[in-house]
């Protein structure tokens, strides 16, 4: 793919939050790039701010939480330079947002209908009508069952399956170029999650979305991910195509991840799965050397002398940390 292709480029991406015991440093120098149809997961621990990185990227920040970054452009757009207007004409309208939670984004006073034509005709000059056909023909697209009578309905009238299917109806109304979807299948029995998975990944062949997916499920990152960003106390530790982090883990967090997934074979029937020892530091106030040094292994004392630089392999993978690739091994295991 061209440079043209690129939909967005993210550079030094940071979030800091004020708190009464200092700046938070949520997310610390984020990069990536993510081009037309290409999927990249973002995975990793619980607070290790997979979801506030996508907050950032869409502007939906808490009022207090400060995002900076040395480049943020959406297909040569600098978002951080548009006007509030164009950069609401933006958002919901090329770049989209599923929600982790369906039941808290949706509106309960609302029936899905109204919820839906009121996004496509807040970025298009459509009559409630034609909006109305546009929802009906996505439900199609999503298996939605009595599409007409979905519209009529309320929000607690619906499965959690089914308002999962109105949230991600909901952000295709416009024909987005990019997708953000946090943890779209949290609290879902597993057929229902394989369903949907498979629905966001016929929906981005057929529309040719960029999608950036959130997860801290390693089986649904080997299926769905083109690219992974494993993220750990704010930053990327590590970078590259699926294949390439999962077969070669090269930062001793992602093998430790890796290590803790039951594989048919690696691990006795019942028996304990290993786990990553320690808890993640505070991010409040100065920061200095690697953050995972407590919960590694590997760990020496120049660890936490310094920034630790990022080591770029010859074929595109990348990590944070000071020993050398070889030192860690591989797990090749877990395949798509």
């Amino acid at each position: 793919m061209s440079a043209t292709d690129t939909l967005l480029d993210v550079r030094g991406l940071r979030v800091d939050i004020p708190t009464p015991k200092g700046i938070l440093h949520a997310v610390r120098g984020i990069d990536f790039d993510l081009k037309r149809g290409e999927t990249l997961c973002l995975v990793g621990e619980s607070g290790c701010g997979k979801s506030l990185t996508a907050m950032a990227l869409m502007g939906l920040l808490p009022r207090k939480a400060l995002r900076t970054a040395d480049r943020l452009e959406f297909q040569g757009d600098d978002i951080l330079s548009l006007p509030e207007k164009a950069f609401n004409r933006l958002r919901g309208n090329r770049m989209a947002m599923i929600f982790q939670e369906p039941m808290t984004s949706l509106n309960p006073a609302l029936t899905i209908g109204q919820q839906l034509v009121d996004v496509h005709r807040q970025h298009r000059n459509v009559s409630t009508k034609e909006a109305r056909e546009r929802a009906l023909f996505l439900f199609e697209k999503i298996g939605v069952s009595a599409p007409v009578e979905r519209l009529k309905q309320y929000p607690h009238e619906l499965s959690g399956g089914l308002r999962q299917r109105m949230m991600i109806a909901m952000a295709l109304m416009c024909g987005p170029q990019l997708l953000l979807a946090d943890e779209p299948t949290t609290a879902l029995d597993v057929t229902i999650q394989a369903e949907l998975l498979r629905v966001l990944r016929n929906l981005q062949e057929e529309f040719g979305m960029g999608m950036i997916l959130i997860t801290h499920d390693l089986g649904v990152v080997s299926r769905m991910a083109d690219k992974v960003a494993v993220m750990y106390a704010g930053e990327i530790v590590e970078r590259g195509h699926v294949h390439q982090v999962f077969n070669r883990p090269s930062h001793p967090y992602t093998r430790g991840l890796l290590e803790c997934l039951p594989i048919p074979g690696r691990h006795k029937h019942m028996a304990h799965l290993p786990s990553i020892p320690g808890v993640v530091p505070s991010l409040i106030g100065d920061l200095a050397g690697c953050a995972f040094r407590q919960r590694c292994q590997y760990a020496e004392e120049r660890c936490g002398e310094a920034d630790i630089d990022w080591q770029q392999l010859p074929d595109g993978q990348g990590y944070r940390c000071i020993l050398p690739v070889s030192s860690y091994g591989a797990t090749s295991e877990v395949s798509r």
